[in-house]
């Protein structure tokens, strides 16, 4: 398994607004079976509208650190938006990670993060 070190760092960017790919992340359930769950766009023209990364099995998020999320998950999805839908998800998922440990201080495995764009997943 990665350790979020192995991606490249997500961009940070101080608002999300006016992109195209806008994702909305949640805290789920709580204890041991907790998840944050984000859905969002990744292509232009809705062509993978709902997409969905769920991180499983870890701390409950502040509505900061949910904020922090969507947005490097937004400036993933907007910086391979012609980029074929396996790395997509792939960026995705770094995003993810690099948010987790670069923005959280928190160790967090590729193994607990699912992308998935219709029946396609990483």
């Amino acid at each position: 398994m990665l350790v979020g070190g192995a991606f490249a760092p997500a961009a940070q960017a101080g608002s999300a607004k006016g992109s195209k790919h806008t994702y909305t992340c949640s805290n789920r359930g709580g204890g041991p079976n907790h998840t944050v769950n984000c859905s969002g766009l990744i292509t232009v023209n809705n062509v993978l509208n709902n997409t969905t990364v769920t991180v499983g099995d870890i701390n409950v998020l502040t509505d900061n650190q949910l904020e922090d999320l969507e947005i490097n998950l937004v400036n993933a999805a907007d910086s391979t938006v012609n980029q074929n839908v396996a790395l997509q998800l792939l960026k995705l998922e770094g995003a993810v990670v690099n948010t987790y440990v670069q923005g959280l201080d928190s160790a967090l495995f590729t193994g607990r993060v699912t992308v998935c764009a219709m029946r396609f997943c990483v």
